[in-house]
């Protein structure tokens, strides 16, 4: 019996970009002796991403699924993604974002790492953001990824490039926190559970997956938004790894505090003034996140 991977698309109203993710999918290099699938849910009620699977179907080299999660929210898609695995009996769920295409080597770098290691880790691989002629060079800073090696382990990852052991999620009933549907960031806090109950989260450089960002996000003002909802998450994240509220709330203050002083220091450099904006946002996020305040970042199918 051949491992069965299964890739999973979430998607809502944004038609393009799935058509183009499903056509790199359609030219990727499969792994030897691995069972293959493509999974597409469409948190649009209305079944919006469903010419485009029907489209690409009759050509397309892999067994594609099709399936519509009205209830609306990032982790009703994510979970639901979790039953169709599981329902294929899947020994691996992976996902990408509709917005990405990936690397003709993509799937043979993240599964073979992924072997390697013995088959119950989570693996995530490296995603490359290219950004539109009109942004600033400097931009580029605010969406790169931390550059991390081969084999490095994580606390944490995303959902944007990532192999999961079905295994695991059900010997840990593993779910996407469904409390918060358009905060964002369940992701992160599904990972750190995983990883607090002793899956190994590792780094894969060499699986890569390609983004284009789009002129309506490189701007100050979706990057500020962005950054107060990352904080948001990651003093919840810190909470569910055992650092108390108060030493959260604290820590953000002294972050917001000095982040705050550099962007009045650097008021004259437009680089350096937005990385320190940036950084308040995020330190903002965190201190009311702390405090128990929710984002709705993701409440537009278009954020």
């Amino acid at each position: 019996m051949h491992p069965h991977l299964d890739i999973c698309i979430c998607t809502c109203q944004r038609p393009e970009l799935l058509r183009r993710a499903l056509s790199s999918l359609a030219a990727v290099e499969l792994p030897e002796s691995v069972e293959v699938s493509v999974t597409v849910v469409d948190n649009d009620p209305a079944g919006s991403a469903r010419p485009v699977v029907q489209g690409v179907e009759p050509t397309f080299p892999l067994p594609l699924t099709y399936a519509v999660e009205s209830r609306r929210g990032i982790p009703f898609a994510r979970n639901r993604c979790l039953d169709e695995a599981q329902g294929k009996g899947a020994d691996y769920l992976i996902f990408i974002d509709d917005d990405e295409w990936v690397a003709g080597d993509w799937l043979q770098k993240l599964y073979g790492f992924a072997h390697d290691a013995g088959d119950r880790a989570v693996v995530c691989g490296s995603v490359i953001s290219l950004m539109p002629a009109s942004a600033p060079d400097y931009f580029s800073m605010f969406f790169s990824r931390k550059r991390r090696r081969t084999g490095e382990r994580l606390p944490y990852c995303a959902t944007n490039n990532v192999l999961i052991p079905m295994a695991e999620v059900r010997r840990l009933g593993l779910r996407f926190d469904e409390n918060r549907p358009f905060a964002g960031g369940e992701d992160v806090l599904f990972f750190t559970e995983a990883n607090l109950h002793g899956v190994a989260i590792f780094h894969c450089a060499e699986a890569v997956v390609y983004e284009d960002v789009p002129e309506c996000r490189a701007t100050i003002r979706w990057l500020s938004r962005r950054k107060y909802s990352v904080g948001i998450t990651l003093a919840r994240q810190k909470m569910r790894a055992g650092r108390s509220r108060g030493m959260v709330l604290a820590s953000a203050l002294v972050q917001l505090l000095t982040a705050s002083l550099v962007c009045l220091l650097g008021i004259a450099f437009n680089r350096q003034r937005s990385r320190a904006w940036l950084r308040a946002c995020r330190s903002a996020g965190m201190a009311c996140g702390a405090l128990g305040l929710e984002s709705q970042f993701y409440r537009s199918a278009n954020s």
